[in-house]
């Protein structure tokens, strides 16, 4: 009877050791992405310019403001088109961009989670991803909008307004922009002579400031290359 028992509880235990042996999976090789000194995923940033000295003041800025991450800044003269942007796709190395016109400047210090929200405001019933403020996007997705604009022949599409809702989970609401004298993301600078002792006020607790293009005035470019000193 012992010698019975003994077979069957050692029949049983191999039983089980098969059960509860693991299987054996090849784990699949796993690339890294690119990370900067501290540490975090790399971030491009690329600064699209038609003027040359409102590109050197919003590169400072992004030096000076952007926080918690070394980003890899390209200036590159043109607009915000298909055209500027594929040819500008080619020396990035890193998934996730930072869009900006040279008419974006980073007024004080901020996180990536500040540009990676999604903002809009409204334009008549309609809202629109173009909030002057810069953006993150992801080159795989942003290359694959700029090859479909170009297979339909489409050069001007709206990239902004384009690639958000293509983008977003289904169902996303992005944050919407209200009166911009009291949120405090940006500050719009559209008169010919803008008053720089208002811009000063606004400039302390701002995140971001866009220039308009008859803005640039001699006393704005004086006050941007003060507070953003090469």
């Amino acid at each position: 009877m012992t010698k019975k028992n003994e077979t069957k509880s050692s029949a049983k235990s191999e039983q089980q050791a098969a059960i509860e042996a693991p299987a054996t999976v090849e784990t699949p090789a796993v690339t890294e992405a690119p990370t900067d000194s501290k540490g975090c995923e790399a971030v491009t940033v690329i600064v699209i310019e038609s003027e040359d000295f409102a590109g050197d003041i919003a590169v400072r800025s992004v030096k000076q403001n952007l926080k918690g991450v070394d980003a890899d800044i390209q200036v590159v003269k043109g607009d915000l088109n298909v055209e500027t942007l594929k040819s500008s796709l080619d020396f990035v190395q890193t998934e996730r961009i930072i869009l900006m016109t040279a008419n974006m400047i980073i007024l004080n210090p901020v996180l990536l989670s500040d540009i990676a929200l999604v903002k809009a405001k409204k334009m008549g019933n309609t809202i629109t991803a173009n909030t002057g403020m810069p953006v993150m996007v992801h080159k795989s997705a942003l290359d694959a909008l700029l090859k479909e604009a170009e297979e339909a022949n489409q050069p001007h599409i709206d990239i902004l307004d384009t690639y958000f809702p293509g983008t977003v989970p289904t169902g996303f609401t992005p944050f919407i922009l209200g009166d911009w004298n009291k949120d405090p993301f940006v500050l719009p600078v559209v008169s010919k002579n803008p008053s720089i002792e208002a811009i000063g006020k606004f400039a302390e607790w701002k995140k971001f400031m866009h220039i308009g293009p008859d803005s640039w005035s001699e006393d704005l470019k004086a006050y941007l290359e003060n507070r953003f000193k090469a």
